[in-house]
């Protein structure tokens, strides 16, 4: 079963590297048929050749000062990228002093407020629990206390009003 798999993949990947090379090769040719590129691949070809052949040379002539200036060369990128390294260390440090304390700065003060905040609505619940039994209390009062009669020849009033009941009126005349 294990071969089988690898044999299909390796055909299935044999496949996609011919595919590949097939591509590349016609698009290299439909590329070439403009005079413009066809220019530009010789005269970089031609430029490649000879800084190749150049080097090549100056190895073959002398091959210590080829290595001392490669050796120059990797010295001084190194020295970059230490300073470079240097100088991403210290930023880091930077901001993990600075931002990072601000930001847990600013993480404790939002635990505080949401901690207020939350005192607060526990404290505003308490006080709406009280006007609401206040306010039963009230009504419950008054419903059991006061219940409406109706006494015959009483005043007949609504409140805002200065109607009076004739029958009791002392000033009518019938």
């Amino acid at each position: 079963m294990q071969t089988t798999t690898t044999a299909v993949n390796n055909e299935k990947n044999g496949k996609l590297v011919k595919g590949i090379l097939v591509g590349a090769i016609v698009g290299g040719a439909v590329a070439m048929l403009d005079s413009t590129t066809r220019n530009k691949v010789r005269t970089t070809a031609g430029t490649f050749k000879d800084s190749s052949k150049g080097f090549y040379t100056r190895v073959k002539e002398n091959p210590s000062e080829v290595k001392d200036d490669w050796m120059d060369r990797i010295q001084s990128a190194s020295s970059v990228l230490k300073e470079a390294m240097n100088d991403a260390q210290a930023l880091y440090e930077k901001v993990n002093d600075d931002v990072v304390d601000q930001v847990n700065q600013v993480k404790e003060d939002s635990t505080e407020v949401l901690s207020s905040a939350r005192e607060a609505s526990e404290d505003l619940k308490d006080i709406g629990s009280k006007v609401k039994d206040a306010g039963q209390e009230v009504t419950e009062s008054s419903e059991n206390e006061y219940e409406p009669t109706n006494i015959p020849g009483s005043e007949t009033r609504t409140p805002g009003s200065t109607s009076v009941n004739p029958k009791t009126s002392p000033n009518t005349t019938l």
